[in-house]
């Protein structure tokens, strides 16, 4: 039995994600289609004070996974423990690092993983907050499906 449930969504799609861009630096407005799938979740702001020039230029997973855990353990993490039902919407490289820590994957299986952009993807954590059933998707297969397709398409040179 599930000690904690834990939902994670990767924010709706972006006009970046649209135009094949990568937007984890630039907070890219949603498109038509993000605007409906993330059903007004709100935008990440947590750069919103810093100028330009304090702006990273890149980003890779690993770096990500190294801003991201320590969030998790400082923040989300006693909150979950105080039986707090807690919601993450984020881009999917901080989602990413957040499922890599969960469940144990390879540097090469979280690479192949493509979260779907606007579809809530939920885990039943024990006390160790680890896993007791592979990640599910609260959303129609053939909804989850397509998205799926279309978040591994992003970032792929267009022909």
């Amino acid at each position: 039995m599930a000690a904690y449930k834990l939902v994670l969504i990767r924010h709706g799609e972006s006009t970046w994600n649209l135009e094949n861009r990568f937007s984890g630096w630039y907070d890219a407005d949603l498109s038509p289609a993000g605007h409906e799938g993330a059903n007004n979740i709100s935008k990440d702001r947590r750069y919103a004070d810093l100028t330009e020039d304090q702006l990273p230029s890149c980003e890779s997973l690993k770096d990500t996974i190294a801003r991201a855990l320590p969030f998790w353990n400082e923040e989300i993490v006693p909150q979950i423990k105080e039986g707090k039902w807690v919601l993450i919407a984020a881009h999917g490289n901080s989602l990413q690092g957040i499922v890599k820590h969960l469940e144990g994957l390879s540097e090469e299986a979280i690479m192949e993983l493509h979260l779907p952009t606007g579809i809530p993807m939920g885990y039943e954590l024990n006390k160790n907050l680890k896993p007791i059933k592979p990640m599910q998707f609260l959303g129609g297969e053939e909804t989850v499906r397509k998205a799926m397709e279309a978040g591994a398409a992003q970032g792929k040179a267009k022909k």
